[in-house]
């Protein structure tokens, strides 16, 4: 592999033990070879000079401060701003378009023989490749040149993707820096929540919905798919009576199956420790930080997957996929178990259907329902 492979990290962290702890097995990669270059890209704001000065004292690590944007709305519709002009001023100090680029956060801990294997292996395990379903269906081939690693994706919330470390070629990761950012979370100002999710299926969804046009609506519609535990238990069960649910599953799981490398290793090889779930945490003690979901418990969301049955990854009330398993079973063959081959066919030709009648009557019905399960269950939280 003659290409660079190149760490970034963006944003920072308020505890220097996570930090040094995050860029310990990077360093360690550059060290071998692995990474030819090491860059931290964060703000210049000396409210967070001490937490960035630890990373001067890296002679290995490239540190620049760039000035931050203006950004309004909700402090998760500001940090998504920000989340996306950070990774639009790292990939700038990259020249190499078809450098590897590992994208990763001082909050993010992960293995170093785990991330030393995905970069040496990338271009066999990222390989885009056919499946034999989609003969003759003339889909939207994939918008990257390779697939692009990321931990974890869900597999009933399309495009609700880990994006805190993935891998890819800059050309691809550069993709990610979604356009209009700022107009398309207006849509959340009024519905709480969901910024959390959202910030993860804009990034990701923007890249496929002008090549499939159904996820466009999708994205619009995005504030019921409300990140509430009592509120999925109810809306789960409800969209899976919609024929157009299963289209949107099957059609996304093709997307990710053509497009993204899953994989979130086995216990304890990923670790992320962000603010949502340590808000009322004491960050001057490493101790006290919680590891995110669902890398707190790697083996039982891998166990609560069957591979070739279609239900078992869309049915969950949130259905975290950590592997490509799922996915690449339902479109090689023989296929899922659980559902007949032509119903999953005819699912991926709704892409070329779609704006014809009989789709846009189950597309809906779909929103229909999904906008009076969110009416109803925040009417009775209310009473």
């Amino acid at each position: 592999m003659t290409r660079p492979a190149i760490a970034v990290v963006t944003g920072f962290t308020k505890n220097s033990e996570l930090l040094q702890l995050s860029m310990a097995p990077l360093r360690e990669l550059k060290r071998r070879g692995t990474l030819q270059r090491l860059l931290y890209v964060t703000w210049d704001t000396a409210d967070i000079d001490a937490c960035v000065a630890p990373i001067a004292a890296m002679p290995d690590v490239e540190l620049f401060r760039v000035a931050p944007p203006s950004a309004k709305g909700t402090r998760y519709q500001k940090g998504v701003i920000y989340q996306v002009r950070n990774l639009e001023a790292a990939l700038a100090k990259i020249p190499e378009d078809d450098a590897l680029v590992l994208k990763t956060r001082p909050d993010f801990v992960a293995d170093a023989e785990f991330l030393q294997g995905k970069i040496r292996n990338f271009d066999t395990l990222c390989a885009l490749f056919s499946f034999p379903a989609g003969a003759g269906l003339k889909l939207p081939p994939s918008p990257f040149r390779a697939k692009i690693w990321t931990p974890w994706a869900d597999a009933n919330a399309p495009f609700f993707y880990e994006d805190a470390a993935y891998l890819g070629l800059k050309c691809d990761v550069s993709k990610l820096v979604t356009p209009h950012i700022g107009d398309k979370l207006s849509a959340l100002d009024t519905i709480a929540n969901t910024h959390g999710p959202f910030a993860h299926v804009i990034r990701f969804g923007s890249v496929f919905s002008s090549d499939y046009p159904m996820f466009a609506r999708y994205l619009r519609e995005y504030k019921y798919f409300t990140n509430d535990m009592d509120y999925r238990k109810a809306l789960i069960p409800a969209l899976m009576k919609e024929s157009y649910f299963w289209t949107l599953v099957i059609v996304h799981a093709w997307i990710l199956a053509n497009s993204f490398h899953v994989d979130a290793g086995r216990a304890g090889q990923l670790r992320l420790y962000a603010n949502l779930s340590n808000e009322n945490a004491d960050w001057s003690s490493l101790a006290s930080l919680r590891i995110n979901p669902p890398f707190d418990n790697v083996e039982a969301w891998r166990s609560s997957v069957k591979p070739g049955n279609l239900v078992s990854g869309a049915a969950r009330l949130y259905g975290r996929l950590m592997n490509d398993s799922w996915q690449h079973s339902l479109f090689n063959l023989p296929g899922p178990t659980d559902v007949a081959r032509d119903k999953l066919l005819a699912a991926l030709k709704c892409v070329s259907l779609y704006g014809k009648r009989v789709i846009t009557d189950q597309e809906t019905s779909f929103y229909r329902t999904l906008s009076a399960a969110h009416r109803q269950h925040f009417a009775r939280r209310a009473a």
